[in-house]
């Protein structure tokens, strides 16, 4: 079998060999991905948009969450509706369109009535690498991966011939929050047996806005703790068992806060009652615990069989309240577990030389019976049982078959998937039956990549994929963190991505590589949220969508472990409904980031990067009952000066980073954002969400 050979590399690959010594001969891999094939490949043979954000680059950021990692990346923005809830958006589609994985598994299950969900289930200072996936990938992935596939990478060890022990630690210190971070990692490693221990905590008190104001209720608290144990059983037979948990407390959903000069009494089952006064959705805790178990082995054979299998338990624990502050109580309370049980089964096999198969089962169940608690008028106490879902359940069950084929110059992938997917329950509040629904989705995937020269390696793609509908957007009719009520419909359609795709990578001369893509989504049955009324959203397909875009990369490597980039987004949706005929609801604006910077083995390194974002009057005012704002365009920059000391004081390596981040101390918001002009109203407690002012990060990173 013949995989070709490109000169592309990624920035990471770049700044590892500029940093090398020169004279040390340094041998620059091909960057691969785990999550676009389903196994290890060379992203060269991948016809569609990836980006690896490797371990060195997340170390040197002050990130806080995933959305922090993620901002500014190609193809990438996000939904902001408080400090941490910072939701991906890939191609301009968001939430359960994207799927995120933490370490191969799904938490877009998880899913209960705010955003933030997405980007808080994991510590930043835990993850090793993510890798990006642009389009399509319901072919390997199923449900919610119509719009792309985010894997989160956690830390871990390696196999080592001899009894070692390793590990690393990292400490941090932001100033626009006042918040304090700390991680630490072990590694008991042996030729057969290893052991991970790890555990995180951040510490973010409110953070001050560009225009000087602190951001109320934007600070928390998160605490997470990962274990893996790895053993060989035989030669080429793996087996392994993860525990995670994530625990993150006072997470307030701010763009759901607004003043109400008198209380709001809606007939029964329109909605909840609400007091007067400044009221705000909030989470006191959100705790995901993880067990998993896993099983990897050569079977070998002619057809050199290998197979991986995994069987898992994810529970999610968590408090939805609502809060009034001239009472300071709460009027509403909701505790509720969502539990998935789940697993995959798959087989890698070559049939002939040039062929690389891969097919397997997946499944997945999800359970929740959420109940709150409502008080009403005069105490507003929170003690009447309201039952929101009973025996809410979403299963899930698909197969799948992918064929790579490596020709001398051509590497083709074909790819189908079966699924069927039913949602249920026994009963929902203020839905009528029926509640059962089973959609039945066919997923497909083509693409072709050309080894034309080392200038240009061309591919194209074209793949279709689709997302059923979330258990609450099925059975929960009820205010929502946007500051909504939504109705919701266990009858929706599931919606369809078909998206065709050409790119191309390559390297002029020995220093620059480039990346570009563009591409056009053909979206059916598009999940949203008509405004029907004030404060009233009705959960809808529209008939059709659009979202065109392009994205490219372009680094040059400067010698001397310097570099400099460039990187961009432009995209446009529209919504093709009769009934619109619009903007598409909630586009993200363009943009375009430039940098430098230096990277060492030892020694200096610096890194500095402007953040350049147009201003977005595309708006949906039909659709959104005019409650989508226009956002003017903003400029930020980041800067960042450390030292990398090499083996000293009992370390193997560590360094000193210090950063600034908004450089330029700049009072700006990102488009995607649920608060709504109407409710802004600063002299009585609820402010635009602005992003953060000003910080100086300080960080230590070491490892033994």
């Amino acid at each position: 079998m013949r995989k070709s050979t490109t000169v592309l590399v990624s920035l990471a690959s770049a700044v590892a060999a500029a940093s090398a010594h020169a004279d040390t001969p340094t041998v620059v891999l091909d960057p691969v991905t785990v999550t676009a094939k389903g196994y290890e490949a060379l992203i060269a043979d991948t016809a569609r948009s990836i980006n690896v954000i490797e371990a060195e680059e997340i170390r040197r950021t002050q990130a806080r969450t995933l959305g922090d990692l993620l901002r500014g990346e190609p193809g990438i923005s996000l939904a902001v509706d408080g400090s941490t809830g910072l939701d991906p958006i890939i191609r301009g589609l968001k939430r359960d369109q994207v799927l995120v994985l933490i370490d191969g598994v799904r938490i877009n299950a998880l899913q209960p009535p705010a955003r933030g969900s997405l980007s808080t289930y994991v510590n930043v200072d835990l993850i090793e690498r993510i890798e990006v996936i642009r389009g399509p990938n319901s072919v390997l992935y199923g449900a919610s991966a119509m719009g792309g596939v985010i894997n989160i990478i956690t830390r871990g060890g390696r196999f080592t011939e001899e009894p070692s022990v390793s590990g690393w630690t990292r400490l941090g210190y932001t100033s626009v929050d006042d918040g304090v971070r700390g991680s630490a990692g072990v590694s008991l490693s042996n030729e057969r047996h290893l052991l991970d221990l790890s555990g995180a905590f951040l510490d973010t008190d409110d953070y001050r806005t560009g225009d000087g104001d602190r951001l109320d209720d934007s600070g928390t608290e998160q605490a997470s703790g990962n274990l893996r144990y790895r053993v060989r059983v035989a030669p080429g037979h793996e087996l392994q068992f993860r525990a995670q948990r994530d625990r993150r407390e006072d997470v307030w959903h701010l763009a759901s806060r607004r003043y109400l000069e008198q209380p709001i009494t809606p007939p029964p089952g329109a909605g909840l009652h609400q007091p007067d006064g400044l009221n705000t959705h909030y989470g006191p805790y959100q705790q995901r615990d993880l067990l998993e178990g896993l099983y990897e082995g050569e079977l070998g054979g002619p057809w050199d069989v290998r197979m991986s299998a995994s069987v898992y338990q994810q529970n999610l624990e968590r408090g939805n309240y609502d809060w009034n502050r001239e009472r300071a109580q709460n009027y509403r309370t909701s505790d509720t577990d969502f539990d998935t049980e789940g697993g995959r089964v798959q087989v890698e096999f070559s049939p002939h030389p040039r062929h690389i198969v891969l097919a397997g089962v997946d499944t997945w169940r999800l359970e929740a019976s959420p109940v709150s608690f409502v008080g009403f008028a005069p105490g507003f106490q929170p003690n009447f049982r309201l039952p929101l879902i009973e025996n809410g359940r979403l299963e899930s069950t698909g197969v799948f078959l992918q064929d790579d084929i490596y020709l001398d110059d051509f590497t083709v992938t074909l790819g189908a998937r079966y699924d069927e997917v039913t949602g249920n329950a026994d009963r929902a509040l203020g839905v009528p039956p029926p509640l059962e629904k089973t959609d039945y989705n066919l997923s497909w995937s083509a693409g072709v990549t050309w080894d034309l020269n080392s200038a240009v390696q061309p591919y194209a793609s074209l793949s279709e994929g689709y997302r059923s509908a979330s258990m609450l957007e099925r059975f929960l009719t009820y205010p929502y963190s946007d500051g909504f009520t939504w109705i919701s419909n266990p009858q929706l359609d599931p919606e369809r991505n078909r998206t065709f795709e050409l790119g191309a990578r390559g390297a002029l001369g020995d220093a620059t590589t480039y990346t570009v893509a563009v591409y056009q989504s053909e979206i059916r049955d598009y999940i949203g949220g008509q405004v029907i009324a004030p404060n009233v959203k009705r959960t809808v397909n529209l008939e059709k969508a659009r979202i065109r875009g392009v994205e490219f990369t372009l680094d040059h490597d400067l010698g001397n472990g310097r570099a400099a980039y460039a990187q961009g987004t432009w995209l446009q949706g529209e919504n093709l409904d009769p009934a619109f005929n619009e903007p598409l609801y909630q586009m993200p604006a363009p943009e375009v980031s430039i940098g430098v910077e230096q990277i060492r083995a030892r020694g200096w390194q610096w890194a500095g990067q402007v953040r350049m974002v147009s201003k977005q009057d595309r708006t949906a005012d039909i659709f959104s009952g005019g409650t989508e704002r226009e956002t003017s365009g903003f400029t930020t920059a980041d800067v960042s000066v450390g030292y990398r000391f090499g083996p000293s004081a009992g370390f193997r390596e560590h360094e000193l980073t210090l950063g600034v981040t908004n450089l330029f101390d700049k009072a700006f918001r990102e488009h995607v954002n649920e608060m709504s002009a109407g409710r802004i109203d600063p002299a009585n407690g609820v402010q635009d969400l602005l992003a953060p002012g000003r910080s100086i990060g300080l960080s230590w990173y070491a490892e033994f």
